[in-house]
């Protein structure tokens, strides 16, 4: 049985008063990052209404924090004095309900993580249910527990081993973000949702304005695409930055934003592990970081959405706003001082300015322990915690009021499906699964415990048969109600298996310490032996022999010529692997189909999305259906195509657009280009023409 049942981690003091200088300059710096970057998102979210440059915002945002800073420093006693709140008393608990606890979780999670193997999904939420119920009777009969000082509970931060975790994981964490960030510059795995985000950065750079309208597909002759509001804040501050260093926005993306945020998510998870860990702190952050690593099974894995994806608002939200979240209700619900609160509500707002998603997550994170600590009887701390969802739930209301159109196209997952996709199925979802229903007898006893409680009920819910499919019918999200698996902060909770005790009758010696690190060890063999490396050829990605692009550097030469070729204003068609590149090198050129999905999502006449289909199938594949001469024809007329290139080897292809009037052959990489009568257009594309 785990060995915490009756252990009272007792800590020495807070987390700023504990561990090294190195490590409360990086929580200090962590924190102000999350202020600094919501008092941007504020002023992002002003300049929606007023339209100014983003050089006006630029500079409106040091004021904005200057403000702030000062406001904080003038009243600093104020914002640290702790608010008090008496918990009722604790009340013992029978041990056979941890025995229950502790059975059924086990149950739950293998069968969770073994049901593409055949299990039905019952045998996994049934038993959760049961661990979920049992693990709160008795940590609830127990929240009231308090540490020898009378306060309001321990402070975070110091686990079994006080300040001597720091002082070794300290250094470990600072490295293996280090050698994160410096990863994250070599490893390509090319996501088509860059056409998007990296897109809002290129245009931001090229015009000094917000993109209010779509500059995918358009040069801002449309609407933007349904279902993705501009609500996000990070790629218009990252379009803006570029333009003001002046260095092309994608290079900014994925040379200095991508390696500082996964700097910023190692270390997010190295503070919530500290804050939560009863003990060996240091080696559940190392199976942690392991677990990251070899998560390659699926393109919706935590490691997937960690450094192979940083620069994406949603993985910076996943990846450190999530865990940061935890660590904040955490010292909340603990210390409950005004600064703490203020932490959590800049949280919400810099999660709503890295993706509309914020509005789905936060709630879930801040409802669940609100939920947990308003059953412990903590109603003012509970109270507080929903401060977080303020932010995202106010944006997501303003997008439903100002926007018609808010439903997200795409395959919606179950929950079991939802499973898979993020928490893995077979060894990493057997691990998963039973680092979410024993997390409440991982995690240091009180408040962790509590909120460990609380994410596996509330995930518990959301595994129900139909709850996911009811919500997609109520929300019209069903295609990112997958996201709701971001509630559980698995990378943390599977390093804290690692602080498991191994039953021994020395407590001290050589043999103590072994004992310490087998469950370390069995965890990091699991999860090498049973998942896949994230930089792996099997996980679409390559690792390149010097920083990159996170799109294939012959594609980006390629696109690079054709779009010089056919010059600004104009329009292009190439093979779909071509056409991706295009939004992410210029604003001035755009191209037919850069992403099939948004093209669907495109708000113009339906014509012009069957053109650009019609025009995206007859140069993608060598072989294969081509469309009809005449739907070719229409569709470059028109669309008003500048450039028209194929494969070289493409003869079908190529007499395709050879019949509708192109010619002038010019060989560019793999691929043959034409230009229509006259050598193009080159006028403005409209969104009616497509």
């Amino acid at each position: 049985m785990v060995q915490t049942l009756d252990r009272e981690t007792v800590s020495h003091g807070g987390d700023r008063r504990d561990g090294t200088r190195a490590t409360r300059l990086a929580d200090g710096f962590t924190d102000a990052i999350v202020v600094a970057f919501a008092v941007w998102t504020v002023i992002y979210h002003i300049g929606l209404l007023i339209r100014p440059p983003t050089a006006a915002l630029l500079a409106a945002w040091p004021l904005g924090a200057g403000a702030l800073a000062a406001l904080y420093a003038a009243r600093r006693g104020r914002w640290s004095r702790p608010a008090q709140e008496s918990p009722p008393a604790p009340r013992p608990a029978p041990r056979a309900l941890a025995a229950v606890a502790i059975a059924a979780g086990a149950t739950a999670g293998t069968c969770a993580g073994l049901h593409g193997s055949g299990l039905p999904w019952w045998s996994a939420w049934a038993p959760g249910i049961v661990s979920a119920a049992a693990s709160a009777a008795w940590i609830l009969r127990r929240a009231g527990a308090r540490s020898p000082g009378g306060g309001a509970g321990p402070a975070p931060g110091v686990p079994d081993g006080g300040p001597d975790e720091t002082r070794w994981g300290t250094p470990l964490a600072l490295l293996t973000g280090a050698g994160f960030a410096t990863a994250s510059l070599f490893i390509v795995n090319s996501d088509g949702d860059d056409a998007y985000f990296v897109s809002r950065s290129v245009a931001t750079a090229a015009t000094g304005e917000i993109p209010m309208r779509d500059v995918i597909f358009t040069p801002g002759a449309a609407d933007p695409i349904a279902g993705e509001p501009p609500v996000s804040s990070i790629e218009v501050l990252a379009g803006a930055v570029a333009r003001l260093l002046g260095v092309p926005a994608a290079s900014f993306v994925w040379y200095v934003l991508l390696p500082a945020a996964t700097f910023l998510a190692v270390w997010a998870l190295w503070r919530l592990v500290r804050a939560w860990a009863p003990r060996r702190a240091t080696l559940c952050f190392a199976v942690a970081a392991v677990y990251l690593l070899w998560t390659g099974t699926s393109a919706a894995s935590f490691g997937s959405f960690h450094l192979l994806r940083m620069w994406q608002g949603k993985a910076v939200m996943v990846s450190v706003l999530v865990p940061l979240l935890f660590v904040y209700l955490t010292r909340w619900a603990e210390r409950r001082t005004r600064a703490d609160l203020a932490l959590l509500a800049a949280a919400g707002v810099a999660a709503a300015g890295l993706t509309s998603s914020a509005a789905l997550v936060v709630p879930l994170v801040a409802g669940a322990a609100a939920a947990a600590l308003a059953a412990a009887g903590r109603f003012r701390a509970a109270a507080g915690a929903c401060a977080a969802m303020a932010y995202p739930v106010a944006c997501g209301l303003a997008v439903m009021l100002f926007h018609h159109d808010t439903s997200v196209a795409g395959t919606i997952h179950d929950a079991p499906g939802s499973w898979r996709w993020v928490l893995l199925r077979s060894t990493l979802g057997v691990l998963a699964g039973c680092a979410l229903w024993l997390a409440p007898w991982t995690a240091r006893r009180g408040v962790p415990a509590l909120l460990a409680t609380g994410v596996g009920a509330s995930l518990t819910v959301l595994l129900l048969p139909g709850v996911l499919e009811a919500a997609a019918r109520l929300t019209g999200a069903g295609p990112v109600l997958w996201r709701t698996m971001w509630l559980v902060p698995a990378p943390a909770l599977i390093g804290l298996l690692a602080a498991v005790r191994i039953p021994a009758r020395r407590r001290s010696g050589p043999l103590s310490v072994l004992g310490a690190a087998v469950p370390a060890a069995a965890l990091v063999t699991a999860c090498v032996a049973g998942g896949t490396p994230v930089w792996s050829n099997e996980n679409g990605s390559i690792v390149a022999s010097r920083p990159a692009w996170k799109v294939s550097a012959e594609a980006v030469g390629t696109a690079r010529n054709v779009v010089g070729l056919a010059g600004p204003d104009t329009l292009v068609l190439m093979p779909t692997g071509y056409m991706r590149i295009v939004p992410l090198l210029t604003a001035r050129t755009q191209a037919v189909n850069a992403n099939g999905h948004y093209l669907h999502l495109l708000p113009v006449p339906e014509q012009a999305i069957d053109d650009r289909q019609a025009l995206t199938d007859a140069v993608r594949w060598l072989y294969g259906d081509k469309p009809e001469q005449g739907a070719v024809t229409a569709a470059l007329r028109r669309t008003g195509v500048d450039v028209a290139c194929a494969w070289h080897r493409d003869q079908r292809g190529l007499a395709l657009l050879r019949n509708a009037g192109f010619g002038g052959d010019r060989r560019i990489g793999r691929l043959l280009c034409l230009v229509p009568p006259g050598g193009g257009s080159g006028s403005p594309r409209t969104g009616s023409g497509g």
